[in-house]
């Protein structure tokens, strides 16, 4: 355990406002100390293959290992996949169908037990059993899976999943149902980091993990804290991607949200995890006093923010309904929700960020000239919808910055006499068994669900797939198409852009996907998402991984004790 004394609120200016946005603040290779990290929320879980917290797969980077990862690097390279457990990028064939990658030696889990081939493959095959691991991203199963013969996974067949080979024990082959461009992406998801056979518990392996990265798990006390220690067995030398400078990590768990930014700022936590940001109260501390806003980044994170439209949920089973919502919208209020323009976001009408190739003008909706929103149209809508004295329904939310947007949407709304009431949900499960559970929307009669999302890779596929394509519904929980759109004329636009080789038509395919979905009215997008975060002075290696859009605490390390004084640490 580590004991210490108030650390106080950074005094002395720092790198600058967004300094670590395209660049490393304090660089340094120093190793020791503990990083202090802080989150109100827990982890969605432990366990690899049941994670899709975007800040919990940035802590699977230190736990973790996959054949492919991000690399550190701040700028467009951090973008791409490099090789971490694999010697080289995968080996495409037959038209990208085929992937191929060999393991590099001396590669072991916490326990001391080498890793295999069959490892990966085991961690690709518990992916499948979606019965007993929901929760996350399962891009490998159409791709692997034989339709005619599905494979059910691990606990219940004795057979190994026949689209993956392992000809020896440091090989890997893939034999893709369809070619994937990006098939390099999704070896760097957590969910295919290796899973020794031997030490599956099935549901409850996240409660004691095989770790393959420079950390193992020391103690995880839900709700309170994550204690992570060294791995004796990781080797530097085998991996290119992470430098593992701190000894120890302690991350303290359920915070709230302003108390946590209190004690972030005031020195108690090094950095906060999550990664939302500061709330509004610590952004006006923050932004009105010079030396602590040269401490802050303002990120463009490419997350979008905004609100799901229930079509299995009357009213809003009828398109009209739903295209009320878009008219009513006041797009400022909800700006201003968020944070403002500044620490809030960008205002969109569409749904791809900018950095991508298919991102296009769009605005099926208008708001007006004030953007506050076109109420003639929306009571015309609701007058075609037979509803024109409005309508009683819910909306979903957790606390915090979610609550704020709620809000605005009842308010914005209620112009046109449509009466939400708000109905919070558990932050911790928010996205897992709240907003991603099918069951928990019909419980609690969800008709509206305000939620974000971040590309689980940087492409179109990666942002937009898992949003609108109905074959990626998650009826167990964990599901990212919380509208449960399931549309066969944008799912075959999706195989059609999977197909093709050519970037200028695999554009226009995801533009046409993009329309489709705005007709269909599910989507209100707010905001491309932007965060004010704040880094302390004494933390190294600071800078926000493109990839995520967060800070990558992978990289991080702590300055010399002279630094930081007050920081003692006891046995």
């Amino acid at each position: 355990m580590s004991a210490r004394t108030e650390h106080p609120a950074a005094t002395v200016p720092g790198a600058g406002w967004d300094a670590a946005v395209g660049a490393m603040v304090n660089p340094s290779d120093r190793r020791g100390g503990t990083l202090r990290l802080v989150s109100s929320a827990d982890v969605d879980s432990l366990d690899p293959a049941r994670t899709y917290y975007v800040w919990v797969w940035l802590l699977q980077r230190m736990l973790n290992r996959t054949l492919m990862a991000y690399p550190t690097d701040p700028g467009p390279g951090g973008l791409a996949p490099v090789p971490d457990l694999a010697e080289s990028p995968g080996v495409a064939s037959d038209g990208a169908r085929t992937w191929t990658y060999r393991l590099r030696e001396n590669l072991r889990f916490d326990d001391g037990s080498p890793i295999t081939s069959d490892d990966v493959r085991y961690a690709v095959q518990r992916i499948f059993a979606q019965d007993v691991l929901p929760g996350g991203p399962t891009y490998l199963v159409p791709l692997l899976d034989d339709p005619a013969r599905p494979y059910p996974g691990p606990y219940r067949s004795s057979e190994p999943l026949a689209s993956v080979e392992t000809p020896d024990e440091r090989t890997i082959v893939f034999r893709l149902r369809s070619p994937f461009a990006d098939f390099d992406h999704l070896m760097a998801q957590p969910c295919v980091s290796p899973v020794p056979r031997h030490a599956d518990t099935g549901a409850r392996y996240g409660e004691d993990p095989r770790c393959s990265g420079p950390y193992r798990i020391e103690e995880h006390r839900p709700g309170a804290h994550l204690y992570l220690a060294r791995n004796p067995y990781w080797d530097r030398a085998t991996d290119p991607v992470r430098p593992a400078l701190p000894d120890r990590v302690e991350l303290t768990i359920g915070v709230g949200v302003d108390e946590l930014d209190d004690r972030l700022i005031d020195g108690t936590f090094d950095i906060n995890l999550e990664g939302r940001g500061l709330q509004h109260a610590a952004q006006q501390r923050v932004t009105a006093d010079e030396i602590l806003r040269s401490h802050t980044d303002n990120p463009r994170t490419s997350f979008l923010h905004f609100v799901s439209l229930q079509p299995h949920i009357p009213p809003f089973d009828n398109v009209h309904v739903r295209r009320a919502v878009h008219y009513a919208a006041d797009r400022l209020l909800l700006q201003e929700a968020r944070g403002g323009p500044v620490t809030g976001g960008d205002l969109t009408p569409a749904l791809f960020p900018p950095r991508l190739p298919a991102h296009q003008d769009l605005d099926r909706y208008p708001a007006g000239p004030d953007l506050r929103g076109d109420l003639d149209k929306a009571r015309a809508e609701l007058a075609a919808a037979g509803l024109p004295d409005g309508f009683d329904a819910v909306i979903g939310t957790q606390r915090g910055k979610f609550r704020l947007v709620a809000d605005a949407v009842v308010e914005s709304v209620a112009r046109v006499g449509i009466r939400l009431t708000v109905k919070e949900l558990d932050v911790a499960s928010y996205f897992s068994l709240g907003a991603g559970s099918p069951e928990t929307i019909r419980k609690h009669n969800l008709g509206l669900v305000v939620t974000d999302w971040g590309a689980d890779f940087p492409t179109e596929y990666g942002f937009l797939a898992p949003l609108v394509d109905g074959r990626q519904i998650k009826r167990n929980g964990g599901n990212w198409n919380i509208a449960e759109l399931d549309a066969p004329e944008i799912n075959e636009l999706i195989d059609r852009s999977l197909h093709t080789t050519d970037p200028a038509e695999r554009t226009r395919l995801w533009r046409v996907v993009e329309r489709l979905v705005m007709e269909h009215a599910v989507i209100l997008p707010l905001v491309h998402d932007k965060t004010l975060s704040f880094r302390n002075p004494w933390v190294t290696n600071v800078y926000v991984q493109p990839a995520f859009g967060l800070y990558d605490i992978q990289a991080m390390g702590l300055a010399p004790a002279a630094d930081h004084p007050d920081r003692e640490t006891t046995p």
